[in-house]
């Protein structure tokens, strides 16, 4: 009997030091609260001179959405990004992906798009100058029309004084419009964007938890967040979120990203089972009548990693940004983040090496 007790300790100890294998029914109860469902509202920021545009994106053509000079209509009409995170630690910390918290803008089809609307106005008002020196001509030409000379070769006018008065009076005036017209396109023309010009994004973040109630953005700013920093390595698509309040609530699962995560991601063999917990969709899939639910979806690695990526066939759409993938031991040996066009079912994650590297 005491040899069965021997074995119990010993079993415990080599799941202390290896850990155990857990069931995915384990994995998902114990570690779906530490997982969050991320939403970020944004909009870009152009500056000409003294002139500020704002636009929530570029739609499917290339064209700007939203475009105004408006700062509180662009508030209104700002983009959504909704994505995944976890916390790492107990100061509030969510791991995310950078794509979520700071999309990138096509620079040079907003250089494209903003030079056309520039360009635009400049042939506007080319035209209307065209209009005005067409008027111009025409009232000289009237007024020379009613010049007339005597014998002795002096001229008159047999306009009145007050039409020849109204007549000077818009030749005048046609001229200074000519003129301010003339100072607006060369502006226009001035601010027309080189290569070198900046788009500033404005983002705000919140977050809601599995379980939580979410109907609208304020749901979300119940829980308000700030980024840290993103990461610089085009090979890491990661991101650090930070929860306002300094600490990760209470009953919150912390995953962890340690020297062991490292070594087990870097054995990830052909068909090894994994799984992941993420926000699929966003609010679209995760809204229930008990609030919000993660979802939990497994796969196996379908492709030797190569130390930037790791491939494998866990079901995954949009949203699912960033969800941790696990081990069936529950360790995180990568993180979502991208998918193949066409298809939902191979996906890529970032070698855990990777994110323990961004988060020293």
């Amino acid at each position: 009997m005491k040899y069965y007790h021997y074995l119990i300790a010993l079993i415990g100890m080599m799941c202390l030091v290896t850990g155990c294998k857990k069931t995915p029914q384990q994995i998902f109860s114990e570690q779906k609260s530490g997982v969050v469902l991320i939403c970020n509202k944004f909009y870009y920021e152009i500056t000409l001179n003294d002139a500020h545009f704002y636009f929530s994106g570029l739609d499917e053509d290339g064209d700007f959405s939203n475009l105004t000079a408006d700062l509180s209509e662009i508030r209104q009409n700002a983009g959504v990004l909704n994505g995944t995170g976890f916390f790492i630690d107990n100061k509030g910390s969510i791991l995310t992906n950078r794509h979520v918290v700071a999309p990138e803008v096509d620079k040079a089809t907003v250089r494209k798009n903003m030079n056309a609307i520039i360009m635009g106005y400049a042939q506007y008002i080319e035209v209307l100058q065209d209009s005005m020196n067409q008027r111009y001509q025409a009232l000289q030409a009237y007024a020379q029309d009613k010049v007339y000379t005597d014998y002795d070769g002096n001229s008159y006018t047999s306009m009145s004084q007050e039409e020849y008065f109204t007549i000077n009076s818009e030749l005048e005036s046609l001229k200074e419009q000519y003129r301010q017209a003339q100072e607006i396109k060369q502006q226009l023309q001035e601010n027309i964007l080189n290569y070198n010009f900046d788009v500033k994004l404005h983002s705000q973040f919140g977050i809601a938890y599995d379980g939580s109630s979410v109907a609208s953005w304020d749901d979300f700013m119940k829980t308000p967040c700030t980024l840290k920093r993103v990461s610089q390595d085009a090979n890491s698509d990661l991101a650090l979120l930070q929860l306002d309040r300094g600490v990760t609530p209470d009953g919150k699962y912390i995953f962890t990203i340690d020297e062991t995560n490292i070594k087990v991601g870097d054995k990830l063999e052909i068909n090894q089972p994994l799984y992941m917990i993420g926000y699929n969709r966003g609010v679209t899939l995760a809204q229930t009548t008990s609030g919000i639910s993660a979802q939990f979806t497994s796969g196996t690695v379908t492709q030797q990693p190569d130390g930037n990526r790791v491939m494998y066939s866990i079901p995954a759409m949009q949203g699912s940004s960033c969800s941790p993938v696990v081990d069936d031991h529950g360790r995180v040996v990568a993180v979502n983040f991208a998918g193949t066009n066409g298809s939902d079912n191979f996906n890529f994650g970032i070698p855990v090496l990777r994110v323990a590297t961004f988060l020293k």
